[in-house]
């Protein structure tokens, strides 16, 4: 039942886009604004190479990087992301996650989304001899993002994202209560069509099996490289923060990650990414694929 409810999402939001979309030949067009302050201000913002072309972006996926697009999908266009996850830590843990599935709406203004998402894990982990096993869906995400800013000079563009899980996880998975968090993503184009940064500051309450939900502070610097029109390469670091009262359980866990993104279409990119932990709390290996689609 729970993977219907993305099911039921992706019909609604096929017929919002219908009815979003923008206007048919020879209405007059309305002036847009692409963020928060542009709309609140009558900013005018710079139009991008593809705009002063009369040509629409490529899509700008939050996957694979840990920082999420800084950007909104746009009034009326959907985007959809998934992808597999397999992670592991020696012999005290194995796990594969699935499908990581995201649907982006743009909704109201090109500066405003909707976001849901819906995963399923299957995790192996023995602690002290004792071997338990976890298999199912984790909570439903649920979140919006805000295109606050655009990137000026020195100030990057930013994107706001409050976000939270419901318990309708597996009874093994589910925190049993309301999980709330808010993102800020913020990227700069250092040289662009060539070199970019991107940085994300979290805070989130998140579930794990000693504590059930703590606060946990997430950090994530990513740097892209254009090697191709179609192709680019990152690597990041993470880090994630356990504010919880014991000192073992709130050592951090920093991670290196590179990976690869390959933009089929402009509305499609396939990617895939692996990464090694850096401290003795995080996981040893992780590798994953995926991809992104936007209507």
């Amino acid at each position: 039942m729970r993977s219907g409810v993305l099911a039921s999402a992706f019909v609604i939001a096929s017929v919002i886009q219908s009815t979003c979309a923008p206007g048919h030949a020879g209405e007059v067009a309305q002036p847009t604004h692409k963020t928060v302050l542009g709309s609140l201000f009558g900013i005018n913002e710079t139009p991008s190479d593809a705009e002063e072309s009369d040509e629409e972006g490529r899509i700008d996926p939050d996957r694979p990087h840990l920082p999420e697009a800084s950007t909104t999908v746009g009034k009326g266009r959907i985007v959809l992301e998934s992808g597999y996850t397999f992670t592991e830590k020696g012999s005290s843990l194995r796990s594969h996650s699935f499908p990581e599935a995201l649907l982006r709406i743009g909704l109201f203004a090109e500066w405003f989304e909707f976001r849901i998402g819906q995963n399923f894990l299957s995790a192996d982990q023995t602690v002290g001899g004792l071997r338990t096993t976890a298999n199912g869906a984790q909570d439903l995400y649920l979140g919006a993002k805000f295109a606050l800013i655009e990137q000026w000079r020195y100030v990057p563009e930013v994107a706001l994202i409050p976000q939270m899980t419901v318990p309708t996880g597996s009874k093994s998975l589910t925190a049993g209560r309301v999980l709330p968090g808010i993102n800020v993503d913020c990227s700069w184009k250092v040289v662009p069509r060539l070199f970019s940064i991107e940085v994300v500051i979290a805070t989130n309450q998140v579930r794990d099996d000693i504590h059930q939900s703590h606060l946990e502070v997430t950090t994530g610097l990513t740097s892209v490289v254009q090697l191709t029109h179609n192709l680019e390469a990152f690597v990041e670091w993470d880090a994630f923060y356990s504010a919880t009262a014991t000192r073992a359980a709130s050592a951090p866990r920093d991670y290196a990650v590179g990976g690869l993104v390959y933009f089929i279409t402009k509305n499609l990119e396939v990617d895939v990414r692996a990464g090694v932990g850096l401290t003795r709390q995080a996981n040893d290996v992780l590798a994953g694929t995926g991809f992104a689609v936007r209507y």
